[in-house]
């Protein structure tokens, strides 16, 4: 694990971050996508401590460059159109 883009912390994270609740509202990603692709350093993030226990912390811009990148995927792609849902759809 990189210890640069996982960092356990106790102190409240700045705007640049949010949380992973969040980011999966905003992406319409599983969680445990999203978890994967911090592990693997694909979407930059943090791991904080909070009440005792590891949460993570997204970088917003850093998903939304995600993002962006797998919508040019997604038009470029042959074959039936995929869209990515929203958990709450």
């Amino acid at each position: 694990m990189d210890t640069a883009t996982q960092t356990k912390a106790t102190h409240p994270m700045n705007d640049d971050y949010i949380s992973l609740e969040a980011a999966v509202a905003t992406s319409g990603l599983h969680p445990n996508t999203l978890r994967r692709l911090l592990r693997e350093g694909i979407v930059r993030g943090r791991k904080t401590v909070i009440g005792g226990r590891p949460h993570w912390r997204v970088l917003n811009d850093s998903l939304r460059q995600y993002l962006a990148g797998a919508q040019v995927y997604w038009s470029e792609r042959r074959g039936p159109r995929l869209k990515l849902r929203r958990l709450s759809d």
